[in-house]
């Protein structure tokens, strides 16, 4: 664990325990757990459990993904992924992701990427193809893997549905995600009931994408708990299994 420093206390107490002093607030590690519903194909198909810590000012991150149902009988354990993340959290709230890593699928393919200031490097085992064309080192610089990207929107200062996420997505592929504020929507789940809102999202791929790829709009769903933005509603591109939905069955703030 990275040394205690007051900045790094204020950052925890402010970005998930809501607004109340950093000076006065006490240093304690925080925790978000969710659990989504996973939709594909029209079909609801799995289940996707999400949990983050944050210790002064650091970040670990971990989940899973497990098909269930008919998908689980057509696809057996070929989709069911385990995920983790870690990195820093700024006093602005921005996120800095230091390491990311996926395994699973078919081959259950062992996906890791490191992120520093100069570069950000992937490797897998087996190998894997980087797409066509690959991401540049310019392209990559700067962004976030896709499961930090759901503490980016947690943490994300000012209006939550505005400005771009870049995202590299299964440790290769390039997108922004360009979010604009559409509307308001009332949701009721385990640990929250209230109004949402809602995000138009552009999906702009980039570069690093095995099979071609075509910009889309999306829709997030984001609502206020515990002090964060939490994602309700989430859609991703898949290179399998077209648009992924990822909708809330409970989200807590501890």
């Amino acid at each position: 664990m990275r040394a205690f420093t007051a900045l790094a206390a204020a950052v925890a107490a402010l970005v998930l325990a809501g607004p109340a002093s950093a000076q006065n607030a006490p240093a304690r590690p925080a925790q978000v757990t969710a659990v989504y519903n996973v939709h594909a194909r029209g079909m609801e198909a799995g289940r996707f459990n999400l949990g983050v810590t944050l210790t002064d000012g650091a970040y670990q991150m971990t989940a899973d993904r497990r098909m269930t149902g008919l998908a689980r009988t057509l696809l057996g354990e070929s989709q069911d992924y385990t995920y983790s993340a870690r990195g820093q959290v700024t006093a602005a709230g921005e996120v800095r992701p230091s390491a990311y890593q996926h395994q699973g699928g078919r081959r259950n393919r062992l996906v890791r990427v490191a992120f520093n200031a100069d570069d950000v490097v992937t490797t897998a085992e087996p190998a894997m193809g980087m797409g066509d064309p690959p991401a540049t080192r310019a392209q990559k610089l700067g962004s976030i893997d896709q499961v930090s990207m759901f503490l980016a929107m947690m943490v994300k200062p000012g209006e939550p549905c505005r400005g771009t996420l870049r995202v590299l997505l299964d440790g290769r592929g390039r997108a922004d995600f360009i979010m604009h504020p559409n509307g308001q929507e009332r949701v009721s789940i385990a640990g929250f009931s209230g109004q949402a809102q809602r995000c138009r999202v552009q999906y702009r791929p980039i570069a690093g994408f095995s099979d071609p790829q075509e910009a889309a709009d999306l829709s997030f769903l984001l609502a206020p708990i515990g002090g964060v933005n939490a994602p309700l509603r989430i859609e991703m591109p898949s290179d399998d299994a077209g648009v992924i939905r990822l909708q809330a069955r409970s989200f807590a703030v501890r």
